[in-house]
């Protein structure tokens, strides 16, 4: 546990996002520039855009999720009262957990799928590149099983 507290205090998801989006902005740039203004563009400006994009938006999934800031219907907090919105929390919490458990799952089919499949400029397998499905899909589960033990057992960090 106090490995993650570090990691979260680290906020190497956020660096990385952070990071992201100015690499996105720099290739975008980059490739306008070579179409544009050399006329001899760029190939692999494209994939690693798409690469960085896909993996932005499953670390930006998860950095949602453990800090809870994702998007939610407040209208049960506020019509049930505490007690009853902290259970119904917990059971959406659940059926998350049985979704994050399929995604893995699909993740990892995914990888084995496309393991010889190649990125055309690149020549790197698309296995590397949807790899972050099942690592965000298992590291929001523990964060999701964590949530639900913490507020089963009424500990700090649960609902």
């Amino acid at each position: 546990m106090k490995i993650f507290q570090q990691l979260q205090k680290i906020q190497l998801d956020i660096l990385f996002l952070q990071f992201s989006v100015v690499a996105l902005i720099i290739l975008s740039a980059l490739q306008v520039f070579t179409r544009y203004v050399l006329n001899a563009p760029l190939s692999w400006t494209e994939e690693v855009s798409t690469m960085f994009l896909i993996w932005m938006t499953y670390v930006g999934t998860y950095t949602l999720l453990y800090r809870d800031q994702h998007a939610r219907v407040e209208i049960i907090d506020e019509f049930f009262g505490e007690r009853i919105s902290r259970w119904t929390h917990t059971f959406w919490d659940f059926a998350i957990g049985v979704f994050l458990v399929s995604l893995a799952i699909a993740g990892i089919q995914l990888m084995y799928i496309l393991y010889y499949d190649k990125t055309p400029a690149l020549q790197l397998s698309y296995s590397v590149v949807f790899s972050i499905i099942p690592i965000t899909a298992i590291l929001m589960l523990f964060t999701i099983t964590r949530r639900i033990y913490r507020t089963i057992f009424n500990l700090t960090g649960g609902r």
